[in-house]
């Protein structure tokens, strides 16, 4: 999981599936080396009655060998990611692998429990009249209504990060492990909030029919992906693969951000001294969100640097000296995937330079440095981001709230409260639509 050798198999197409409501195929996480989910298992019925979960709360604890032999790693499943990130105050991880008796290892799964912020949801969904007053309500005089949520996959990304299954558990069989895992987390933190999140259309399609009725499927807004061409050596390949407008929307992003001083910094001592000030910058940018799920830490960007190595890019850029913004993100080469993770940066100086879209092409150039198949770039901006190529990839997430008659009321919610709609614009150039379209993306 951790090799340094990129996965040719990763960046080939599968068929799409038939799907009206599908915008894109999910290119990351586990569905990039997708398991054969459905198969037989080759381990006896009794067998697979008696495994049990094993819990870790330490790094030190995780036995990463078995961890790292299963099939369909992420950048947020990775063992370097996970060290990095444990110990963090926002964040408490457990990761779950479940054994046969007296056999072997047969999956593993990543908990977390959350501190959630809801905001301002109505910004960034349809919500009825009757979502406001109950928003309203919950959000007494606007201050963010605050729970603790316990999350199967990542609360910091989006994605498919959920868990990792030996090839021959079916997805029957995922769900029931995942539904043990969260009632045995339930207990341990005392959580009754719990989602399972995120699956794409494939994944979904897999595990939906065998969900228990305690669940309810929502979907918010979808993660935007740019597909890239491995054999790419340069920007300009993939710039010669947009439409005309979008190369002039690329230019003058160039344009307008040329002075800037762009550093990349690696050294972990030097990013812990800068922590505080990138989090000021983020906070300023996440504390925007209409869902706040956790939060980065001053010390994550230090901790990352040395686990992840040359695998996590931090960018900072100064006007005149001054810190103005700065982007990080983490390369997972196994999936040969570009994960990009937070960004931050000043509002005003971000008008006047394009210094988001600025960011957006880095993720880009870096990925293309490093044969990357794609750029997975969150649910943020969807506008924005498909003005550079990114197709949007519905996710779907499973929720559940253990308190008498919260579960009517929530999937009221959710029916009330749909996604805003969006349409990408686009960028790509008539036989790239052909192409990105024949390995899923579906192309307006």
């Amino acid at each position: 999981m951790t090799g340094v050798h990129s996965n040719a198999k990763a960046c080939e197409a599968e068929a799409p599936r038939p799907m009206d409501t599908v915008l894109s195929r999910p290119m990351s996480g586990p569905t990039s080396t997708r398991l054969q989910a459905d198969g037989a298992s080759t381990l006896a019925p009794a067998e697979l009655e008696q495994a049990r979960w094993h819990w870790f709360d330490a790094p030190g604890e995780v036995p990463w060998d078995a961890w790292e032999a299963f099939p369909g790693g992420s950048a947020y499943l990775d063992r370097r990611y996970l060290t990095a990130m444990s110990g963090h105050g926002k964040v408490q991880c457990r990761l779950g692998m479940i054994k046969a008796e007296n056999g072997p290892w047969l999956g593993g799964i990543l908990m977390q429990a959350v501190q959630t912020e809801s905001r301002s949801p109505a910004e960034h969904m349809d919500v009825s009249m009757g979502v406001r007053i109950a928003t309203a309500i919950m959000q007494r005089g606007g201050k963010a209504f605050r729970f603790r949520t316990l999350v199967a996959g990542q609360g910091l990304g989006s994605g498919e990060h959920t868990f990792l299954w030996r090839p021959d558990i079916s997805s029957a069989q995922q769900v029931k492990w995942t539904e043990q895992a969260f009632d045995q987390c339930a207990k341990h933190w005392n959580i009754r909030v719990w989602m399972a999140k995120d699956f794409g259309p494939v994944r979904d399609g897999q595990l939906a029919p065998h969900w228990s009725r305690r669940w309810a499927r929502a979907t918010f807004d979808p993660v935007m992906e740019i597909p890239l061409d491995p054999t790419w050596t340069s920007t300009d390949q993939w710039q010669a693969a947009l439409r005309t407008k979008a190369r002039t929307k690329v230019r003058s992003i160039l344009a307008r951000s040329t002075d800037l001083d762009v550093e990349r910094v690696t050294d972990p001592s030097e990013l812990d001294r800068l922590g505080p000030d990138l989090i000021a910058l983020y906070d300023q940018v996440y504390g925007r969100a209409s869902i706040v799920m956790g939060g980065l830490e001053s010390r994550d960007f230090g901790r990352l640097a040395t686990e992840l190595g040359s695998d996590f890019l931090l960018l900072t850029f100064r006007e005149e000296g001054h810190l103005v913004g700065f982007q990080c993100g983490i390369h997972h080469a196994n999936s040969n995937s570009i994960e990009a993770y937070y960004v931050g940066f000043e509002s005003e100086i971000n008008k006047e330079r394009a210094l988001y879209q600025r960011m957006l092409f880095e993720f880009i150039a870096w990925g293309i440095s490093l044969g990357a198949c794609r750029v997975v770039m969150g649910r943020t901006a969807l506008e924005i981001k498909s003005t550079l190529g990114a197709f949007p990839v519905e996710l779907s997430t499973y929720v559940h709230i253990n308190l008498p008659l919260a579960m009517p009321f929530l999937r009221w919610m959710i029916r009330k409260a749909p996604p805003h709609p969006f349409k990408p614009r686009r960028a790509w150039l008539a036989e790239w639509c052909k192409r990105w379209q024949a390995e899923g993306y579906r192309v307006n």
